[in-house]
């Protein structure tokens, strides 16, 4: 491969000098400090963050888990990641007689854990690599995403931070345009709904603790399926929100709705009634309708889960999650659940809902904002492919990510190049110059 970059930047604009920066740092952490929270929440992908889950509550409204809803090929091609990943745990899974008294059991978890998240990283970019179109070029930055979304290897937990950074991916395959408006209810009910249950069985298999927050008012690995799940409820819900917890309830319904799954689960793991294993998920259910169980959760997400630093001082950003301040000042978009949508617009009474084919049901606008680069040649991935005639000592190929600033204590900030193997600890500066 060639030392020189794939263009030369004889007039650099302010887009080509920002885009140059994005390629030789890749996504980094930004928030460093308290102080750093009041720019988390005027950036780009604060804003984009809650819009998406909002757009996403309204989309999934009345919404059953088992209910027939469009999956294209390539949702079907990116929940195949998850198919690999279930079995990676069961090949690392620790064994108990691997334990003794030099090495205890929680030491042989530990040890098989950080041997999955190693597996974990090349799986996700490999797949990533065949699921996204070859001149997608954001692959880098979406794989940082997902890579950090299945806990920590240093401090053997998992929490709202890794589920946020999950967040990141989701959000950012609709900005970059990968997924599109019809993907939204199976991004939610099929894609995260798996990142969920892998997540079960990851922190089960490897006895991950939870990463706590004095501030979280739920304690739980996770946030985003009690947020989802009660948007589900919102609209044509055949149970009140005190009537989940009912064992014949539970039975005729776990299957379609992501609350009661997780209530389930939550009985099961914590042997005991939800208002002694749970008692804030109990205390909220006591609110008589899901769209006010919904905003109460929404209002706690917003206030004590993307306010918290513990949680956002891991997360990283790039281009398509921009740290990046809005230039005007934008209003929060808060979704308005338990009316019906229809193209798009809301309807609370039902003699306006006229009827619609099959086929436009789910022709709704895109969650979030797509993602236009000013400067599609100059960022992290590849370029796109374009019909020009090479002369024959040009030196132009396809453009890499140079270079990765890599935290020698961090495993997540390693870096992915196609048709190169990645392991655990490389530690990348110039690809460039390999082998010189």
């Amino acid at each position: 491969m060639s030392n020189k970059l794939g263009y030369d930047v004889t007039d650099p604009t302010v887009q080509v000098l920002r885009a140059s920066a994005f390629m030789q740092n890749g996504p980094v952490k930004q928030v460093r400090s308290l102080e750093d929270l009041d720019r988390w929440v005027r950036s780009q992908a604060y804003h984009d963050v809650i819009a998406y889950i909002s757009n996403t509550s309204r989309a999934i409204q009345g919404q059953r888990l088992t209910q027939d809803f469009p999956v294209t090929e390539q949702m079907r091609l990116l929940c195949e990641i998850f198919d690999g990943l279930e079995l990676l745990i069961v090949e690392h899974a620790p064994k108990l007689e691997d334990s003794n008294l030099a090495l205890p059991f929680a030491q042989v978890r530990s040890k098989a854990y950080r041997t999955w998240m190693r597996q974990m990283f090349q799986h996700v970019f490999s797949k990533l690599d065949e699921a996204i179109n070859v001149n997608c070029k954001h692959i880098n930055e979406l794989g940082q995403y997902l890579r950090r979304s299945f806990g920590n290897s240093n401090t053997l937990d998992f929490g709202p931070a890794n589920e946020l950074m999950f967040l990141f991916f989701l959000c950012g395959l609709f900005r970059a345009g990968i997924l599109l408006a019809k993907d939204t209810v199976a991004a939610a009910l099929l894609l995260f709904n798996r990142y969920v249950h892998v997540m079960r069985r990851l922190i089960s298999t490897f006895g991950l603790t939870i990463a706590k927050d004095p501030s979280y008012t739920i304690e739980d690995y996770y946030f985003l399926p009690y947020l989802w799940g009660a948007a589900q409820l919102s609209l044509d819900c055949p149970f009140s929100p005190m009537q989940c917890e009912q064992g014949k309830i539970l039975d005729s319904y776990r299957q379609d709705y992501m609350m009661l799954d997780i209530i389930d689960h939550l009985q099961k793991t914590r042997s005991g009634p939800l208002s002694q294993v749970a008692l804030q998920l109990w205390s909220i259910l006591s609110i008589p309708t899901w769209p006010q169980v919904y905003r109460g959760l929404e209002r706690n997400y917003i206030d004590h889960v993307l306010s918290s630093f513990g949680t956002v001082e891991q997360a990283i950003f790039c281009e398509l999650m921009s740290f990046e301040a809005l230039v005007a000042s934008v209003h929060l978009h808060r979704a308005r659940l338990g009316v019906h949508l229809m193209d798009g617009k809301e309807k609370e009474n039902e003699d306006e809902l006229e009827p619609k084919p099959a086929e436009n049901l789910w022709q709704f606008s895109a969650p979030v904002s797509r993602y236009v680069s000013m400067e599609p040649e100059s960022f992290l991935g590849f370029q796109g492919s374009k019909v020009r005639h090479k002369s024959e000592d040009s030196d132009e190929e396809r453009l890499w990510m140079l270079r990765q600033l890599v935290d020698e204590n961090d495993p997540n900030s390693e870096m992915f190049f196609p048709d190169r193997e990645v392991k655990g600890r490389d530690s990348i500066t110039s690809f460039a110059n390999e082998g010189h």
